[in-house]
């Protein structure tokens, strides 16, 4: 496993810091940069798993393609980079 970036690094260990929820506790944004880039990788990983699931695109860029450039890795498999966001997603707590 390569190491990682220093903004997913920091996003990993204080983005959650800028999450913000309602008093029902629902999820209301993310503010700073570390809370923003944490709440990208979260959606990298949903598009991923949408990915893999239906073998459809997210968007016009490929879920994989962006988990290889925050991640800092060159996985040629999409299981492989939900299997390394998960388990990271899973250390920050989310």
């Amino acid at each position: 496993m390569s190491e990682l970036p220093e903004r997913t690094l920091n996003a990993v260990t204080k983005g959650r810091e800028g999450f913000s929820y309602d008093e029902n506790g629902k999820f209301r944004g993310a503010t700073g940069p570390d809370a923003v880039h944490l709440f990208r990788l979260k959606m990298i990983k949903s598009s991923l798993e949408f990915e893999i699931k239906t073998g459809m695109k997210m968007s016009r860029v490929s879920a994989l393609k962006a988990a290889n450039a925050d991640l800092g890795t060159n996985y040629k498999r999409k299981q492989q980079a939900l299997n390394h966001i998960t388990s990271l997603l899973e250390s920050a707590g989310e």
